[in-house]
């Protein structure tokens, strides 16, 4: 694949530039950890978007899932359990990426079973 040669010929070029540190600065949202504790407890040790168990465990010993609000906090999301869902890192990445209506509808859906279940 020529483009992929042509890519890196310019990596190399640059792979020997100076890392620079910079400083950056943003907003950054406080939110409730319970919120996403109790989300990634009653998920219990599996992805709620692909079904698949985490896909390794914390230093802690507990199932890896990271805490993702179905309707993003910066887009108005709430930080409530009826708005968050444990997900594996990967799906967590997709819905960022990606952030698919079918998947947020799943999602919500899957919240308000669970929800019914408990």
């Amino acid at each position: 694949d020529v483009w992929f040669e042509d890519l890196k010929k310019i990596a190399k070029v640059y792979e020997r530039t100076v890392i620079k540190k910079t400083n950056v600065s943003g907003e950054h949202y406080k939110l409730n950890a319970y919120v996403g504790i109790y989300g990634k407890k009653g998920a219990k040790g599996v992805c709620q978007l692909c079904g698949k168990p985490a896909p390794f465990k914390s230093k802690n010993g507990e199932p890896y899932l990271e805490s993702h609000h179905i309707i993003w906090v910066s887009h108005n999301g709430e930080d409530t359990i009826n708005n968050t869902v444990a997900l594996c890192p990967n799906c967590h990445k997709k819905m960022h990426i990606v952030n698919s209506e079918n998947e947020i509808q799943f999602l919500q859906k899957s919240i308000i079973k669970l929800e019914n279940i408990k």
